[in-house]
């Protein structure tokens, strides 16, 4: 079996009883393609992705499929060997591409998950297009040893993010969450892509693969993740008001976005997903309410509104330049009752919005 997820698109050839068993599904592939057809149709030229944020989703669904699959893989052969080689042999034809419709399709289901990933990658592009020559290089605003060795983590961490998406550490650094999603859906859809050449012998194979996610999410370790060891460094710096100017112009000279989104939630104590979201969505106007409640200097916020502009064709300088003139308008009391809500656990909020009520 290859679950390497930079197979040649062919894969291996396909044999006449492959091309039977795909005609037999064609029926309801037809119609689930027509449905999706039908859906994208239908949705707002503003909620699309762009080209290169699909294409960044899809290649980190692709490497989360490679990875984890793998270790589940490895994991069910060597418990298989010797004990069921009827087993072996159809995890043998399971190839990565076969996986990816399934798990697409939870996907699909799952917003959290699906969000997830969009965010994560939407804002590693924007960092990668923040603007040069906006400020000067700033040196790193944060002292002392704790401080230190928060910032030489994130720098490993950010090492590891930069890594080829093709390669393990950039696929699994996951939230828990997410992490655990994944690791299950993967092992069910290579239960049920190699299920059908199975007939008495596939409880032993959905017992080992069921084993192998279980080592696999064993040896995940959410403390590695890029967006905690920024969450970390901003907790040990704790920067309020003036004082963030410092580092969130460092930030930008320096195009680490998901820092600047840490420091920007530790100091309004917000989750780092709830200010990544902010940063993410050109069509919610409450960054600038966010940091305008943080006391932020006019000049700083003109600073982020522009690089996120200037990242993202989404986003509109002019209509930027208004927003900025109204938020100033706001008094920074009234800013920080208006973005209140965000500071709400986000399991409370999303209860509220799905109409939660008592009678």
């Amino acid at each position: 079996m290859s679950i390497d997820p930079t197979d040649p698109p062919g894969g291996t050839p396909v044999d006449a009883a492959t091309l039977l068993a795909e005609a037999e599904g064609a029926t309801a592939l037809v119609c689930s393609l027509r449905g999706a057809a039908i859906r994208d149709l239908l949705v707002p030229d503003a909620a699309r992705l762009d080209d290169r944020r699909r294409a960044g989703v899809r290649t980190l669904i692709r490497a989360i499929i490679g990875t984890i699959g793998a270790d589940i893989h490895d994991f069910a052969v060597r418990r298989l060997t010797g004990v069921d080689e009827a087993a072996l042999a159809a995890l043998a034809r399971v190839e990565a591409r076969h996986l990816i419709p399934a798990i697409e399709a939870r996907l699909g289901a799952d917003e959290a998950v699906a969000g997830d990933l969009i965010d994560r990658v939407t804002l590693d592009l924007l960092g990668q297009a923040f603007p040069t020559g906006l400020v000067d290089p700033v040196a790193e605003p944060w002292h002392g040893r704790a401080a230190e060795r928060a910032a030489d983590a994130l720098r490993q961490a950010e090492s590891r993010r930069r890594i080829p998406p093709d390669q393990p550490p950039y696929a699994t650094d996951l939230p828990a969450e997410s992490h655990a999603a994944f690791t299950w859906w993967i092992a069910a859809a290579i239960a049920a892509a190699a299920r059908p050449a199975l007939t008495d012998t596939a409880a032993a194979l959905d017992r080992a693969l069921a084993d192998g996610a279980i080592h696999a999410l064993a040896l995940a370790d959410e403390g590695e993740r890029l967006e905690a060891a920024a969450m970390r460094l901003a907790a040990v710096a704790d920067l309020r008001g003036a004082a963030m100017v410092p580092a969130t112009d460092h930030c930008l000279a320096e195009r680490r976005a998901v820092l600047l989104a840490a420091i920007v939630a530790h100091a309004a104590a917000i989750a780092f997903d709830g200010v990544r979201a902010l940063m993410t969505e050109p069509a919610d106007p409450r960054l600038w309410l966010l940091l305008r409640s943080l006391d932020l200097p006019r000049e700083a916020i003109a600073r982020i509104g522009f690089a996120l502009c200037e990242a993202d064709h989404r986003r509109d300088v002019e209509r930027f330049a208004d927003l900025l003139d109204a938020a100033m308008a706001v008094p920074v009391a009234d800013a920080a009752l208006a973005t209140a809500a965000l500071r709400l656990p986000g399991a409370f909020r999303d209860a509220r919005a799905s109409g939660v009520t008592t009678r």
